[in-house]
C-alpha cells in the first residue's frame, strides 16, 4: 500500500507534482537534445563512411593502373631482351610514320616509293594500311596502258605505317657477319 500512498500524497501536494513535472521535463529536453546530436553524428558518421568508401574505391583504381603499369615495364623490358637476343638492337633502329591517303601519283612516282618500303637487311616496314589503285577502268594495276595517244592515268595510292631503318651498324645484326 505504500506506492499508493506515495502517488497519493504527491496528488495532494502541488510542489511536489510541479518539480516532478519540472524533472520530467528537464529529462525530456535533455534527451530530445542527445538524440538530436547522436542523429546527426550519425548522419556525419554516414558522410565519412561515404567519403572513405569513395576513397578506397579510386585508391583501388589507382592501384589496378599502377599495376598495369609495372605489367607494361615488365613485358617491355622483356620484349626488349627477346629483341637483343634476335639481334636487333633497339637503339640503333630509328622509325618513321608513313602516312598517304588516297594519293594520286604517276607510275614512275609510285615505284621508288613502294621500293622504300620493301623490306631489306637495314630497313623494315610495319603496315597499318597499304591500297594501291589504278583510277581509270580501262588500265590495270600490272599492264600500263599500251596506247600512245594519252598518258597512263596515275594511280591511287594509301599508305600507312612505320618504317624502321637502321642509325648505325652493329657488326652483329643483319649485315652478313656474325657475332664474335
Amino acid at each position: 500500500m505504500r506506492p499508493f500512498f506515495l502517488l497519493a500524497r504527491l496528488r495532494d501536494s502541488r510542489r511536489a507534482s510541479l518539480l516532478l513535472f519540472a524533472a520530467t521535463l528537464a529529462t525530456l529536453v535533455v534527451a530530445a537534445i542527445w538524440f538530436v546530436n547522436a542523429r546527426s553524428a550519425l548522419a556525419d558518421a554516414y558522410q565519412r563512411l561515404g567519403e572513405r568508401n569513395q576513397s578506397l574505391s579510386e585508391a583501388k583504381v589507382r592501384e589496378q593502373e599502377t599495376r598495369l603499369r609495372v605489367d607494361y615495364a615488365n613485358s617491355s623490358r622483356q620484349l626488349l631482351a627477346s629483341a637483343r637476343a634476335h639481334g636487333l638492337a633497339p637503339d640503333i633502329w630509328g622509325e618513321r610514320l608513313i602516312n598517304l591517303r588516297q594519293s594520286q601519283m604517276s607510275r614512275e612516282e609510285a615505284l621508288p616509293l613502294l621500293a622504300t618500303v620493301q623490306r631489306a637487311p637495314d630497313r623494315l616496314f610495319g603496315a597499318e594500311a597499304f591500297e594501291i589503285a589504278v583510277t581509270h577502268p580501262d588500265e590495270g594495276l600490272f599492264d600500263p596502258p599500251d596506247s600512245a595517244d594519252r598518258k597512263p592515268a596515275p594511280l591511287s595510292l594509301t599508305l600507312r605505317g612505320s618504317l624502321l631503318f637502321q642509325t648505325a651498324n652493329d657488326p652483329g645484326t643483319h649485315q652478313g657477319t656474325s657475332s664474335p
